[in-house]
Protein backbone atom coordinates (compact mmCIF):
# COMPACT_ATOMS: atom_id res chain seq x y z
CA UNK A 1 0.00 0.00 0.00
CA UNK A 2 1.73 3.34 -0.88
CA UNK A 3 0.75 6.25 1.23
CA UNK A 4 1.05 9.57 -0.31
CA UNK A 5 2.94 12.53 1.83
CA UNK A 6 2.63 15.86 2.05
CA UNK A 7 5.21 18.00 -0.53
CA UNK A 8 6.97 21.15 1.01
CA UNK A 9 5.35 22.75 -1.09
CA UNK A 10 1.94 21.76 0.53
CA UNK A 11 3.12 22.28 3.61
CA UNK A 12 4.24 25.79 3.00
CA UNK A 13 0.88 26.62 1.72
CA UNK A 14 -0.95 25.08 4.72
CA UNK A 15 1.25 26.89 7.13
CA UNK A 16 0.75 30.08 5.24
CA UNK A 17 -3.17 29.93 5.04
CA UNK A 18 -2.83 29.45 8.85
CA UNK A 19 -0.42 32.27 9.02
CA UNK A 20 -3.27 34.51 7.03
CA UNK A 21 -5.96 33.37 8.96
CA UNK A 22 -4.00 34.06 12.39
CA UNK A 23 -3.51 37.76 11.04
CA UNK A 24 -7.25 37.97 10.39
CA UNK A 25 -8.46 36.75 13.27
CA UNK A 26 -6.12 37.50 16.23
CA UNK A 27 -7.06 41.68 16.13
CA UNK A 28 -10.96 40.46 15.91
CA UNK A 29 -9.73 38.75 19.48
CA UNK A 30 -7.70 41.79 20.44
CA UNK A 31 -11.06 43.77 19.93
CA UNK A 32 -13.35 41.22 21.69
CA UNK A 33 -11.27 41.08 24.46
CA UNK A 34 -10.97 45.42 24.81
CA UNK A 35 -15.26 45.49 24.20
CA UNK A 36 -15.62 43.41 26.65
CA UNK A 37 -13.44 45.16 29.47
CA UNK A 38 -15.17 48.53 28.14
CA UNK A 39 -18.26 47.26 28.88
CA UNK A 40 -17.29 46.05 32.90
CA UNK A 41 -14.94 49.19 33.43
CA UNK A 42 -18.81 51.12 32.17
CA UNK A 43 -20.73 48.76 34.55
CA UNK A 44 -18.89 49.90 37.31
CA UNK A 45 -19.11 53.16 37.08
CA UNK A 46 -22.82 53.03 36.50
CA UNK A 47 -23.20 51.17 40.12
CA UNK A 48 -21.09 53.78 41.52
CA UNK A 49 -22.94 56.28 40.56
CA UNK A 50 -26.17 54.32 41.78
CA UNK A 51 -24.10 53.79 44.74
CA UNK A 52 -23.64 57.31 45.23
CA UNK A 53 -27.05 58.55 44.54
CA UNK A 54 -28.16 55.90 47.60
CA UNK A 55 -25.94 57.31 49.67
CA UNK A 56 -27.08 60.80 48.93
CA UNK A 57 -30.59 59.89 49.49
CA UNK A 58 -30.01 58.75 52.91
CA UNK A 59 -27.59 61.76 53.83
CA UNK A 60 -30.06 65.00 53.18
CA UNK A 61 -29.34 64.49 49.77
CA UNK A 62 -25.39 65.25 50.36
CA UNK A 63 -22.39 63.35 48.80
CA UNK A 64 -19.44 61.54 50.55
CA UNK A 65 -17.08 63.25 52.56
CA UNK A 66 -13.27 62.74 51.37
CA UNK A 67 -11.34 63.84 54.88
CA UNK A 68 -7.37 63.01 54.30
CA UNK A 69 -6.28 64.49 57.14
CA UNK A 70 -8.43 61.47 58.61
CA UNK A 71 -7.32 59.09 56.43
CA UNK A 72 -11.06 58.55 55.35
CA UNK A 73 -12.23 58.26 51.47
CA UNK A 74 -15.50 59.00 49.26
CA UNK A 75 -15.42 55.72 48.21
CA UNK A 76 -15.60 53.96 52.43
CA UNK A 77 -19.28 55.20 52.73
CA UNK A 78 -20.40 53.28 49.40
CA UNK A 79 -19.67 50.21 50.61
CA UNK A 80 -22.58 49.41 52.55
CA UNK A 81 -24.65 50.14 49.04
CA UNK A 82 -22.93 47.98 46.61
CA UNK A 83 -22.69 44.04 46.23
CA UNK A 84 -19.14 44.18 45.89
CA UNK A 85 -16.03 46.24 46.37
CA UNK A 86 -14.85 44.81 43.34
CA UNK A 87 -16.71 47.31 41.47
CA UNK A 88 -14.03 49.67 42.39
CA UNK A 89 -11.61 47.77 40.51
CA UNK A 90 -11.01 48.52 36.66
CA UNK A 91 -10.37 45.59 34.00
CA UNK A 92 -8.54 48.60 32.19
CA UNK A 93 -6.12 48.83 34.73
CA UNK A 94 -3.80 46.10 36.98
CA UNK A 95 -4.93 46.90 40.34
CA UNK A 96 -2.10 44.55 42.04
CA UNK A 97 0.22 47.44 41.12
CA UNK A 98 -1.19 50.07 43.67
CA UNK A 99 -2.32 49.94 47.48
CA UNK A 100 -5.40 52.28 46.65
CA UNK A 101 -8.80 50.32 47.15
CA UNK A 102 -10.59 52.10 44.09
CA UNK A 103 -8.91 52.33 40.16
CA UNK A 104 -11.22 55.38 40.07
CA UNK A 105 -11.20 58.97 40.98
CA UNK A 106 -14.77 61.27 42.23
CA UNK A 107 -14.58 64.35 40.68
CA UNK A 108 -13.54 67.02 43.55
CA UNK A 109 -17.08 69.11 43.34
CA UNK A 110 -18.38 65.40 44.64
CA UNK A 111 -15.92 64.88 46.94
CA UNK A 112 -16.62 67.18 50.24
CA UNK A 113 -20.56 66.52 51.39
CA UNK A 114 -22.07 68.56 48.94
CA UNK A 115 -26.17 68.90 47.62
CA UNK A 116 -26.64 66.71 44.49
CA UNK A 117 -29.43 69.03 43.37
CA UNK A 118 -27.63 71.89 43.62
CA UNK A 119 -26.19 71.01 39.80
CA UNK A 120 -28.26 72.15 36.64
CA UNK A 121 -26.77 69.75 34.39
CA UNK A 122 -26.48 66.69 36.15
CA UNK A 123 -26.80 64.71 32.61
CA UNK A 124 -23.55 66.36 31.46
CA UNK A 125 -21.31 66.67 34.89
CA UNK A 126 -18.86 64.23 34.98
CA UNK A 127 -18.88 62.85 38.93
CA UNK A 128 -16.45 59.57 37.78
CA UNK A 129 -13.61 58.89 35.44
CA UNK A 130 -10.90 56.36 35.53
CA UNK A 131 -7.15 56.87 37.32
CA UNK A 132 -4.00 57.01 35.89
CA UNK A 133 -1.93 53.97 36.75
CA UNK A 134 0.78 56.21 37.88
CA UNK A 135 -1.42 58.03 40.22
CA UNK A 136 -2.42 56.70 43.74
CA UNK A 137 -4.96 59.64 44.59
CA UNK A 138 -8.78 59.41 44.49
CA UNK A 139 -9.67 62.73 43.83
CA UNK A 140 -9.46 65.47 40.92
CA UNK A 141 -10.12 69.16 40.80
CA UNK A 142 -12.15 70.73 38.44
CA UNK A 143 -11.31 74.37 38.67
CA UNK A 144 -8.20 76.89 38.72
CA UNK A 145 -5.53 76.63 41.17
CA UNK A 146 -6.32 80.52 41.84
CA UNK A 147 -9.86 80.20 41.66
CA UNK A 148 -9.72 82.57 38.97
CA UNK A 149 -8.52 81.72 35.64
CA UNK A 150 -11.08 79.15 34.38
CA UNK A 151 -10.59 79.34 30.54
CA UNK A 152 -7.26 79.07 31.23
CA UNK A 153 -6.25 75.21 30.96
CA UNK A 154 -2.58 75.38 32.39
CA UNK A 155 -4.51 76.72 35.65
CA UNK A 156 -5.90 73.55 36.47
CA UNK A 157 -2.93 72.20 37.90
CA UNK A 158 -1.37 72.13 41.88
CA UNK A 159 1.72 71.26 43.77
CA UNK A 160 1.49 67.38 44.63
CA UNK A 161 4.57 65.80 46.30
CA UNK A 162 6.73 69.59 45.63
CA UNK A 163 6.01 68.69 41.71
CA UNK A 164 3.10 70.61 40.22
CA UNK A 165 0.82 67.92 38.12
CA UNK A 166 -1.87 68.78 36.02
CA UNK A 167 -5.30 67.32 37.19
CA UNK A 168 -6.57 66.32 34.16
CA UNK A 169 -3.75 65.09 32.34
CA UNK A 170 -2.06 63.23 35.19
CA UNK A 171 -4.95 61.59 36.91
CA UNK A 172 -7.46 60.90 34.71
CA UNK A 173 -7.32 57.62 32.04
CA UNK A 174 -8.52 59.60 29.20
CA UNK A 175 -7.35 56.54 26.68
CA UNK A 176 -8.49 53.84 28.26
CA UNK A 177 -10.08 52.24 25.42
CA UNK A 178 -9.42 52.79 21.69
CA UNK A 179 -8.73 56.66 22.56
CA UNK A 180 -11.36 57.32 25.02
CA UNK A 181 -12.75 56.33 28.29
CA UNK A 182 -15.97 55.98 30.00
CA UNK A 183 -17.20 58.48 32.33
CA UNK A 184 -20.03 58.36 35.24
CA UNK A 185 -22.41 61.36 35.48
CA UNK A 186 -24.59 63.32 37.89
CA UNK A 187 -27.39 61.50 36.92
CA UNK A 188 -25.87 57.76 37.49
CA UNK A 189 -25.62 57.25 33.46
CA UNK A 190 -22.30 56.33 32.39
CA UNK A 191 -20.86 56.81 28.71
CA UNK A 192 -17.86 56.80 26.99
CA UNK A 193 -16.29 60.04 25.54
CA UNK A 194 -12.77 60.53 24.06
CA UNK A 195 -11.24 63.07 26.66
CA UNK A 196 -11.87 66.63 24.06
CA UNK A 197 -15.74 65.66 23.75
CA UNK A 198 -15.66 66.43 28.19
CA UNK A 199 -14.67 69.47 27.76
CA UNK A 200 -16.48 70.75 24.48
CA UNK A 201 -19.72 72.58 23.42
CA UNK A 202 -19.76 74.53 26.34
CA UNK A 203 -17.01 76.86 28.89
CA UNK A 204 -13.90 75.09 30.38
CA UNK A 205 -13.75 72.82 31.88
CA UNK A 206 -16.82 71.57 30.15
CA UNK A 207 -18.11 68.50 31.58
CA UNK A 208 -15.99 68.61 34.41
CA UNK A 209 -17.68 71.17 36.35
CA UNK A 210 -20.21 72.65 34.28
CA UNK A 211 -21.73 75.01 36.96
CA UNK A 212 -17.86 76.48 37.65
CA UNK A 213 -18.25 75.49 41.09
CA UNK A 214 -15.87 75.00 43.83
CA UNK A 215 -16.88 73.09 46.91
CA UNK A 216 -15.95 74.28 50.16
CA UNK A 217 -14.40 72.48 52.96
CA UNK A 218 -12.74 73.32 56.65
CA UNK A 219 -10.13 70.66 56.51
CA UNK A 220 -6.85 70.98 54.83
CA UNK A 221 -6.83 69.90 51.58
CA UNK A 222 -3.26 68.80 50.59
CA UNK A 223 -3.83 67.74 47.19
Amino acid sequence: MHCRAFTLIELLVVIAIIAILAAILFPVFAQAKVAAKKTQDLSNIKQIGLAIQMYAADNDDRSMEKNEPEDYDWFEPLYPYVKSRQIFRSPALNSAQTDLPTDYLINGVYAHSVSLTQFSEPSNQVMIALRTQETEDSDYHPWPEDELSWDDPAAYAGEHEGEVENWFDERIFQRAFTEGANYGFGDTHAKFHRFAQTLANRPYPGMHNVDRFIPAYEHDHED
